[in-house]
């Protein structure tokens, strides 16, 4: 059974049809980030509601300017890739 970043055991998700899936860090809820609507682009981000909790989540995570991520990526298999 894999684990998550977190330690804990979890099922893999089902991310069949999705180009880009990745793991909500707020509610752990999956969703496919190539069918999110951006609702604002900056120089040094991007910003969309997720669909699973409907927060607000930006992408600065992945390129280091936030030392917390909003989303974990996915791998076609539904594992966490890891950076």
């Amino acid at each position: 059974m894999p684990f998550d970043i977190y330690g804990e055991s979890r099922d893999l998700p089902d991310v069949s049809g999705m180009h880009f899936p990745a793991r909500c860090t707020h509610c752990r809820g999956v969703y496919d980030l190539g069918s999110v609507k951006v609702t604002g682009r900056y120089s040094d981000c991007s910003v969309w509601k997720s669909p699973c909790c409907n927060r607000t989540v930006d992408d600065r995570g992945e390129t280091g300017w936030k030392t917390f991520k909003d989303y974990i990526r996915l791998d076609r298999n539904g594992r966490e890739v890891r950076s």
